[in-house]
C-alpha cells in the first residue's frame, strides 16, 4: 500500500529553529549584569538576529547567508569563553547559545543539502511544491515517449534513454502529461544525467499548477 503524504508548507522545523536564534538577544540581556561585555553582545545580538531572519524566509541564498552568520556567532561566543572570565550563569549562557546555534545549523544544513531544487520549488515566502514518487507516461518535445520518476506542479524528473544525447541544461522543450487531462507544459532542462532529466516548469499558469497538485492530492503517493 502507498503511502499518504499531503503536501505541506514546506521545512516547518526551520521556523521554530529560527525562532529560537531570534530569542538568543532577549536571554543574553537577562545575562548582562552576570559579567557579559556589553560591546561584544551587541554584535552578537545582531548577528544572530540576521541569522534568524534568514531562515525564515525559505530560500537556499539566504539559509547560506544564515549558516555564515550561524557560524560567525559560534566563533564570538567560543572566542567570548576563551579569553573573558565569566561568572557560572554567564558561563552556561554561552553554552546553550554555542549548542543551540549548532543544532539549528545542523537542522539547516540537512534540509539544503536534502532539497538541491527548492527555490525552483516554490517562493521566497510560498509554500514549498513538495515532489511525489510516480511513474506516469509524458511526451516531450512533442515526439519522445518517456515517464516521470517523481513530479511536482513546478517541475518533474523524468526517465529518458540516452538522455545526454538528447537534452542539454538550459533547453526548452514542451511536456505533455496525458493523465493529467492532456495538459501540456513548457519546461527547462535544469539537469541532465545518463538516464533521466530534471525539467522545471515555465510559463505555467496558476490553473495548469492547481491541475497538476489535485491530481497529485488524488492520488495518494509517497512524498520524495
Amino acid at each position: 500500500m502507498r503511502k499518504t503524504v499531503g503536501i505541506t508548507h514546506g521545512p516547518w522545523v526551520i521556523v521554530p529553529a529560527a525562532f529560537i536564534l531570534m530569542v538568543i538577544p532577549v536571554m543574553d540581556f537577562t545575562t548582562m549584569h552576570a559579567g557579559s561585555t556589553v560591546p561584544l553582545e551587541i554584535i552578537g545580538w545582531l548577528v544572530v538576529f540576521a541569522a534568524g531572519i534568514s531562515f525564515l524566509i525559505r530560500h537556499k541564498l539566504l539559509w547560506l547567508v544564515g549558516l555564515v552568520l550561524c557560524a560567525l556567532f559560534i566563533a564570538i561566543n567560543l572566542s567570548h569563553l576563551m579569553f573573558f572570565q565569566e561568572p557560572p550563569l554567564a558561563t552556561e549562557a554561552f553554552t546553550f547559545k554555542i549548542v543551540s546555534s549548532i543544532v539549528v545549523a545542523g537542522i539547516a544544513w540537512l534540509y539544503f543539502a536534502r532539497a538541491p531544487d527548492l527555490d525552483r520549488r516554490q517562493h521566497w515566502l510560498g509554500q514549498t511544491a513538495h515532489r511525489y514518487y510516480v511513474g506516469i507516461p509524458v511526451v516531450l518535445g512533442g515526439k519522445d515517449q518517456c515517464k516521470t520518476l517523481d513530479l511536482s506542479y513546478t517541475g518533474a524528473r523524468i526517465a529518458v534513454f540516452q538522455a545526454r544525447e538528447k537534452f542539454k541544461t538550459g533547453q526548452r522543450l514542451s511536456v505533455e502529461v496525458p493523465d493529467i487531462d492532456g495538459i501540456l507544459c513548457q519546461a527547462k532542462v535544469i539537469a541532465v544525467s545518463h538516464s533521466e532529466i530534471r525539467v522545471h516548469f515555465v510559463d505555467t499558469s496558476d490553473h495548469e499548477q492547481e491541475q497538476i497538485r489535485q491530481w497529485l492530492i488524488s492520488q495518494n503517493l509517497q512524498s520524495v
